[in-house]
């Protein structure tokens, strides 16, 4: 795991100079509340509870406007994680304020394989010129899953309570 994570750090290292155009390289911790949600969801038996997932997302954004992210979500309790990749453009508001808007395809990795879409906005309030708050919130959509069983196609939409962050610009 070391080797693979090492790696990866070295690519990440290497790859992010070689874009010329970079403007914004941004790494963003935060908090997602993703149970107490407005859901459109076919299945009524679902109880209500409270949790807060960890998320982590990495931002590279090109010529002051569109980029990718690549984001990280895990529960509290870490039964399951899910990758999200997404196209993203970044608006510039003013000086202290950012918006940045997402969208693009989620895999759940851990418990039943999914794969779903998400649009998300975050915006971004400047606390220096390299840490930066974050709250935002979106659409999540999950699309199928693969249980053992077979397959499950259950469309199920959510609309979750802001998410809140620090971030850092490098």
């Amino acid at each position: 795991m070391r080797k693979i994570l090492t790696v990866l750090i070295l690519m990440v290292c290497v790859i992010v100079p070689s874009f010329a155009a970079v403007t914004d390289t941004m790494l963003n911790v935060g908090l997602q509340n993703t149970s107490s949600v407005m859901t459109i969801d076919p299945d009524k038996d679902k109880p209500f509870d409270f949790k807060l997932d960890l998320q982590a997302d990495f931002n590279m954004i090109f010529n002051n406007g569109p980029g990718f992210d690549v984001s990280l979500m895990a529960e509290q309790n870490f039964n399951e994680l899910e990758l999200g990749v997404y196209y993203a453009h970044k608006i510039d508001v003013n000086n202290d304020f950012e918006i940045i808007v997402m969208a693009g395809p989620t895999f759940q990795l851990m418990g039943d394989f999914g794969i779903g879409m998400d649009v998300k906005c975050n915006f971004l309030f400047d606390l220096s010129s390299s840490v930066y708050f974050n709250i935002g919130t979106g659409v999540l959509m999950d699309i199928v899953t693969f249980p053992k069983s077979g397959t499950d196609v259950h469309f199920v939409m959510e609309i979750p309570l802001p998410s809140v962050g620090v971030g850092i610009r490098f």
